[in-house]
């Protein structure tokens, strides 16, 4: 099993690897900064780089930590993310800025095909609630930017956002390297279900549903989670204009995802992986549906349900993707499944940005969100039946 020590920096790492990627949507959508004369969705675009590098750099992480180490590379996670958000705050013009954040997205991609294996690797019959258990960090860390992004604008204006975590981050990855850099020992032993199945067949049909599952439900997640602060600000006017208590309301919604975490966790190491995932995410259809017309305190508890499938259901994710996977390519094809799910940015953001530019509303947003999740149920079913005392299909290695 992991020590206890690796898996709560593992944890810490996954808060923050969400905060750094959430700080700048955060910024524009509070308070859009208007130094260089830009529109929301024109500054979103400024992001997009950052976030398809968020999934782009993913294999080549993953690649490296099967290669090198998994602690080094989060060592290497904690002072790059932390050097490039500083980066960012001294920004002086759009070009720096996008540079800045590219850099960001860069050294972000390294936590997931990272961390996520050091879990899976390490956790054994526990697999599930320790994915849970580290889904809340993450969770929580995308439930905390709002507030962190709204105090210290109020604090200091938006480059102490950037400056003041990315000190915190560098610090945390000297302390990390300081801890760990003779690496620590964790087991590689697979459990029963993950040994080498010879059915090819039945191996390329689960990873090509995966695939569809992997693109449909990042499209989701980036949209959900990138656009919430503006959805929150645009059709929220039971606060008014009141910039802390819109904040802490996109927080409440993003907090209850990352507790459902632990729900899934404990549900993913008790029931059948495949129809436990269609289960839960047939809730997202009509839930997004309804999102399309709703506002005010309605559209909050309906969000607060789609948050908690998207968000809460990752932990039933992780650990059927890693049913299909030989141990040898677990980080690597780790980094390619949130590479397809993370470069989904280049079509979420727009969605979200440009999308609210030329209509004015989330309407559209929500009701292309909800066919893709009637894609991501539809395809589940296709997923090869786990069958009593018999692993998933895995080609041997």
């Amino acid at each position: 099993m992991m020590r206890p020590g690796l898996f709560l920096f593992i944890c810490v790492a996954h808060g923050i690897d969400h905060i750094f990627m959430l700080l700048f949507p955060a910024v524009v959508g509070i308070s859009v900064a208007d130094h260089w004369g830009l529109s929301y969705g024109e500054l979103l675009a400024i992001f997009t780089p950052a976030a398809v590098m968020f999934g782009l750099g993913a294999p080549l992480a993953g690649w490296l930590a099967d290669r090198w180490s998994g602690e080094g590379m989060i060592a290497v996670f904690f002072v790059g993310i932390g050097a490039a958000a500083v980066l960012t705050g001294l920004a002086d013009g759009p070009v720096t800025l996008g540079i800045g954040l590219f850099l960001i997205g860069t050294f972000a991609s390294i936590y997931h095909p990272v961390g996520i294996p050091l879990i899976v690797r390490g956790s054994g019959e526990m697999r599930g609630r320790m994915l849970g258990i580290n889904g809340v960090f993450g969770s929580g860390g995308m439930a905390l930017t709002p507030v962190i992004v709204g105090g210290l604008l109020m604090l200091g204006g938006w480059r102490l956002v950037f400056i003041l975590p990315g000190i915190a981050a560098i610090i945390m990855g000297a302390v990390f390297w300081l801890g760990f850099r003779d690496g620590l020992s964790f087991e590689r032993k697979r459990a029963a279900s993950l040994r080498p199945s010879t059915d090819r067949s039945e191996f390329v049909r689960a990873m090509v549903v995966l695939g569809v599952i992997t693109v449909a439900t990042g499209l989701i997640f980036q949209a959900m989670t990138n656009g919430l602060p503006k959805i929150v600000n645009h059709r929220v006017s039971t606060f008014g204009d009141d910039a802390f208590l819109l904040s802490a309301t996109a927080s409440v919604i993003l907090a209850v995802g990352g507790v459902a975490q632990l729900l899934g966790g404990w549900l993913a190491d008790k029931f059948p992986l495949r129809r436990l995932f269609v289960a839960v995410y047939a809730a997202m259809p009509p839930a997004l549906a309804a999102a399309a017309v709703s506002f005010d305190l309605p559209l909050v508890v309906i969000l607060i349900i789609a948050m908690a499938v998207v968000v809460g259901n990752q932990p039933i994710s992780d650990s059927l993707f890693a049913r299909y996977m030989p141990d040898r390519w677990l980080s690597t094809a780790y980094g390619v499944r949130f590479a397809l799910s993370l470069c989904t940015g280049l079509v979420a953001l727009p969605l979200v940005g440009f999308g609210f530019d030329l209509t004015g509303d989330f309407a559209l947003l929500f009701y292309v969100l909800a066919a893709a999740a009637v894609v991501v149920v539809a395809a589940a079913v296709r997923l090869p039946a786990e069958r009593a005392g018999q692993p998933a299909p895995v080609p041997a290695e």
